[in-house]
């Protein structure tokens, strides 16, 4: 992922030189990351189900996006 972070440097980089920023600006960079550490989570089907994640209302419109993946 250090491409990653390196792009976002960068932005800010270009933003800092084109003046969009004042000496009073507060700037919050958020870094992805590969997301192994939630494969048994975010990623768990089951895990998201049992935190309430899945509405069961809106049950067939999932399914639909499952089905384009």
């Amino acid at each position: 992922m250090p491409h990653e972070r390196i792009r976002a440097v960068a932005g800010i980089k270009q933003y800092a030189e084109e003046g969009e920023f004042t000496k009073d600006s507060n700037i919050i960079t958020i870094f992805p990351d590969h997301g192994s550490r939630y494969m048994s989570k975010v990623f768990s089907d089951d895990w998201m189900n049992e935190q309430g994640f899945f509405d069961s209302v809106n049950e067939e419109e999932v399914q639909k996006i499952e089905f384009v993946k």
